[in-house]
């Protein structure tokens, strides 16, 4: 009778295996006597006619007892993406914060672009903007509309800016940030705070409702979808525009005077006067996301560079290099590609205009595609997300414009599987980057900058302010302490999830 209790045991499993199988065993029994009685067969040959019948499929390992084995066949959780863009072109009588004019002209149009990550358990949402920013206000403001919209929980939203600045500044919807400082002094050198003129108050609802909107239609997008990575050297189009000059040794220089990109003769590949180069991350790195046919969904693509070549050479509204390289890499690998600016406080295009937005938007392009076709596929896993807040000291001209002794900046982690992206708020610069790199577990780690917040604007690591320096004097409101607090709180964030593992 070993057979028929093999039935019995495997019909109350499968039926229900929190069930009584004393009920379904006294069925299955009562079922084959009847059975084997009308038929003139013995009680075994029936119990094998009902295991074919209702198990022709399914192993041995759904029995009772196997539970184990069932599992160990489980696959993992699927991963999904759906993508999505909208125009968040403003009007152009919005204000230019450069010139204090109004832009006047549209060079090529600003969008928000959105993606949404699944693995069936809990999802994260990526917003990037073609904006200067993405401040705290505006941070706030776009998480909990999405998170209304989506039901995804508001530290498990992204928001990142290429910080392009032939674009508005991430407007200001909420006064109760950053003390006495609301918008950042840059945007208001040369006009008031636009949040009263018409156009721009029609623009600031507008950002958030094509915000809204691309998420959701990201959502409803949504596929399966396998994770890739590859990279390129791209150093060829960028530069460290704060070289380390020699603090003794150099008796004469023949640097002509204003010696920059402005000059008829400026080599970005030249350093005069006994400089080296500054450090510098060199690589573009690419994610890709393709279906079960191979084909691409989306593109990520993520370097460190100024969004600097139109501005300060072209007034009116553009999307600078970034808009360009998204486009092409779009047109040639297939689906919607985005751009997520990195730690590029100190890192400059290696030079400026029209024709030089052309240039690395095609350049990148062309990198972009060598590297989907020799790039690797991340093993699966689960999506996680934490955040934390830091409270960043001010130096005396931060506390005289914020009334704040500190400003409470986040670290926000994502990881999924062996890639980990890390966001800082304003400006970082290169050696922050670096140092979570090198310290976090996470094999494939991507620091973003310009993302959930500005920070105390530019940050470096201690010993920074000492250089001085445009983005160490005026560009910062934080101590030579801030950007190391911020490297130690995205260490430890990457560390807890992986420990959690």
């Amino acid at each position: 009778m070993k057979n028929l209790a093999m039935v019995k045991d495997r019909l109350a499993f499968s039926i229900n295996h929190e069930a009584n199988t004393s009920f379904w065993g006294a069925f299955i029994n009562l079922l084959c006597d009847r059975f084997a009685s009308a038929c003139g067969v013995h009680q075994i040959m029936v119990s094998s006619l009902i295991l074919i019948f209702f198990f022709p499929v399914t192993g041995y390992s759904a029995l009772p007892g196997n539970t184990e084995a069932a599992e160990k066949e489980e696959t993992p959780a699927q991963l999904s993406v759906g993508v999505a863009k909208m125009d968040i072109t403003p009007d152009t009588a919005v204000l230019d914060w450069v010139t204090g004019r109004p832009y006047g002209e549209v060079h090529d149009p600003l969008f928000v672009r959105a993606l949404v990550l699944g693995d069936g358990e809990s999802k994260v949402v990526i917003v990037s903007w073609d904006l200067v920013d993405a401040g705290e206000s505006a941070t706030e403001e776009v998480r909990n509309e999405i998170s209304s919209e989506l039901g995804v929980p508001a530290n498990q939203i992204l928001v990142n800016a290429t910080h392009n600045h032939s674009a508005p500044w991430s407007p200001v919807y909420n006064e109760d940030y950053r003390g006495k400082e609301q918008d950042t002094w840059w945007a208001v050198r040369y006009m008031p705070p636009q949040n009263d003129q018409p156009e721009y108050r029609k623009w600031m609802d507008h950002l958030i409702d094509q915000t809204v909107e691309a998420a959701r239609q990201a959502e409803s997008s949504s596929q399966s979808a396998t994770l890739w990575i590859g990279r390129a050297d791209v150093s060829e189009y960028l530069l460290n525009r704060r070289p380390t000059h020699p603090e003794w040794g150099i008796e004469e220089s023949n640097a002509p005077e204003g010696f920059n990109y402005f000059h008829e003769e400026w080599d970005p590949n030249v350093l005069l006067g006994g400089a080296k180069f500054g450090p510098m991350d060199r690589a573009m790195t690419l994610l890709s996301f393709r279906d079960k046919a191979g084909v691409n969904i989306a593109s990520v693509f993520h370097l460190s560079a100024h969004a600097v070549s139109i501005y300060p050479f072209m007034e009116g509204i553009s999307s600078d290099w970034p808009g360009v390289a998204t486009k092409r890499i779009s047109e040639s690998l297939g689906g919607e590609a985005i751009f997520l600016q990195g730690a590029a406080g100190d890192i400059t295009p290696w030079k400026r205009g029209r024709e030089a937005v052309e240039e690395m938007g095609a350049g990148l392009a062309e990198k972009a595609s060598v590297v989907d076709q020799y790039s690797a596929r991340l093993e699966s896993g689960t999506l996680k997300a934490a955040s934390g807040i830091v409270g960043l000291p001010l130096d005396p001209i931060g506390k005289e414009r914020t009334g704040l002794d500190a400003i409470n900046a986040e670290v926000q982690v994502i990881t999924y599987g062996s890639l980990a992206l890390v966001t800082l708020p304003g400006e970082p610069l290169t050696d922050l980057g670096t140092a979570i790199r090198k310290q976090s577990p996470f094999p494939q780690t991507l620091v973003l900058g310009y993302s959930n917040g500005n920070g105390v604007h530019y940050v470096g690591m201690p010993g920074e302010k000492a250089r001085g320096g445009y983005e160490m004097e005026a560009g910062t409101v934080g101590t030579d302490e801030a950007g190391q607090k911020l490297v130690e709180l995205a260490v430890e964030l990457l560390n807890e999830i992986s420990e959690a593992d």
